[in-house]
């Protein structure tokens, strides 16, 4: 069964890449021009936010003692279609960490296909280019996303430089944030990103739905609830507890661990709430002579 939609739409679905709510990553794409108009780096973001592609790929399902694959098939094959800009943001979130441990790696296909695709569309013979397509909270921030293409330019070539920005599927929190840190200091501002992220991630609605419903969409799920569990120190119980509840206990645990991390990186909860990206993807175009 092929499906053709956003990838995003396929996880609101499928719920193992983002999580996020169909259709977020076409809400727009935003890029940061240079002030040289020559910038050929410009040129190639210009390129990756305008044109379109459709990506074949299969989503690897875990093996799992809750459901046997009624036709005894763990990969099912799936299509999507978007600007390759957004393409890449989706890859990015496909891989998020915690700590630097995957979430989960079941669009592993997924994300191979859109480097791929991503290279046919950049392709030159006058210069090089890399791409690194980066989202996290705030600034190194424990959990995070990150997805490259394309060789990291050599430190000796002069390079130029253009950013793209997709959304996350992430709520924007900027402005709860700065209000949180007024009132509950960094432990406010650690639980706004906090749920933010983890709603992002396992949409209470859609995973409840999902939870219910057919293979491979259970089986994926719960697997993916249990990885982030083990990731963040939480206690869940996906055969008892509702999603609501699971999301509540995944916030608390990851909200301490970001907690954490705050008050080691910013004097001030003020800093750690104005630093607050959730909802962007940034995706940075490097180009250099051969």
């Amino acid at each position: 069964m092929t499906r053709a939609m956003s990838a995003v739409a396929d996880v609101t679905v499928f719920l193992l890449l983002v999580g996020a709510a169909a259709g977020t990553l076409v809400s727009g794409v935003g890029v940061e021009k240079p002030a040289a108009t020559t910038n050929p780096a410009a040129e190639q973001a210009s390129t990756l936010a305008t044109s379109t592609a459709s990506v074949e790929y299969d989503l690897v399902v875990p093996p799992s003692d809750r459901r046997t694959p009624p036709d005894n098939a763990t990969r099912r094959e799936r299509t999507s279609h978007g600007t390759v800009a957004e393409l890449l943001g989706e890859a990015a979130m496909s891989g998020v960490t915690v700590d630097g441990e995957r979430v989960s790696s079941a669009g592993a296909d997924f994300e191979s296909r859109v480097a791929v695709a991503t290279r046919d569309r950049l392709h030159s013979r006058e210069h090089r280019t890399s791409v690194r397509v980066t989202w996290a909270p705030y600034p190194s921030a424990p959990v995070s996303g990150e997805y490259r293409v394309g060789d990291r330019p050599p430190d000796s070539v002069d390079v130029r430089a253009a950013t793209v920005t997709v959304p996350s599927g992430m709520e924007n929190v900027s402005e709860p944030a700065r209000e949180a840190a007024k009132t509950n200091g960094y432990d406010g501002v650690a639980t706004v990103v906090a749920r933010s992220v983890v709603d992002g991630l396992f949409p209470p609605t859609q995973s409840r739905y999902a939870l219910r419903g057919d293979y491979p969409s259970d089986v994926l799920l719960a697997a993916r609830y249990e990885r982030m569990a083990d990731l963040t120190g939480a206690s869940v119980a996906v055969e008892k507890q509702s999603t609501t509840e699971m999301n509540r206990d995944l916030t608390a645990a990851l909200a301490a661990r970001l907690r954490i991390d705050m008050r080691s990186r910013y004097d001030a909860p003020a800093d750690a709430a104005r630093a607050v990206r959730v909802s962007r993807v940034r995706v940075t175009v490097r180009t250099w002579s051969p």
